[in-house]
């Protein structure tokens, strides 16, 4: 009986790690409700997750909100890049689909690849905003060398974070009250694993 309530105990240590999912996409969807913070948002989520992947975890939204001032001046630029380039995309979809011409249907498909390395870039800039620094330019450019030759491991935190929303949203919604913190965790140990073969070191 003593063993169970042993904070050490993986029952106790995996209730504890949900309180901390549970703050951290708290903190995440509070930063999603002024847009252009949304990045920042997720760099910070994931400098804390990554830690956690890691057992390096400190004190949970202390490292958040410490991470999100630091990431603010390149995390926000980055994230209003993508978010123009969002809007670019969905344009150019809407003409393809829509469009009665010949080039504009076979221009679809170089759409669609289009879309599939933008999602990749996006799924992996913003841990790599918390682990490393740059200047912006540089991060695309390493983000999108990274995400081609990492192409399934980062598809994969693609899948994780699509499924647990996805998930949260169409079958049980209480699960979107941990999915943020939770999917950025399981993301972290894959995160974790393509940097260090790059020689980026977990942040301090």
């Amino acid at each position: 009986m003593g063993r169970f309530f042993n904070l050490e105990n993986p029952i106790w240590r995996f209730i504890g790690n949900l309180a901390d999912f549970f703050f951290l996409s708290l903190c995440w969807y509070l930063c999603c409700i002024p847009v252009v913070t949304l990045g920042c948002g997720t760099s910070a989520l994931y400098y804390v997750t990554m830690k956690m992947a890691a057992n390096r975890e400190g004190y949970t939204l202390r490292s958040f909100w410490s991470a999100f001032k630091t990431d603010f001046r390149t995390a926000a630029p980055v994230w209003l890049l993508f978010l123009a380039a969002a809007l670019v995309l969905y344009a150019d979809f809407t003409w393809s689909l829509h469009g009665s011409s010949l080039f504009a249907r076979s221009m679809f498909i170089t759409f669609a690849v289009v879309l599939l390395l933008y999602v990749l870039c996006l799924s992996l800039i913003f841990p790599l905003i918390a682990r490393c620094e740059h200047t912006v330019p540089a991060l695309l450019k390493i983000c999108f060398a990274m995400s081609i030759r990492n192409f399934l491991p980062v598809l994969s935190t693609v899948i994780v974070t699509v499924a647990f929303f996805a998930f949260g949203l169409f079958v049980f919604w209480p699960v979107l009250l941990i999915a943020p913190g939770l999917s950025a965790y399981i993301n972290s140990f894959i995160y974790n694993r393509i940097f260090a073969g790059y020689g980026l070191n977990l942040p301090e």
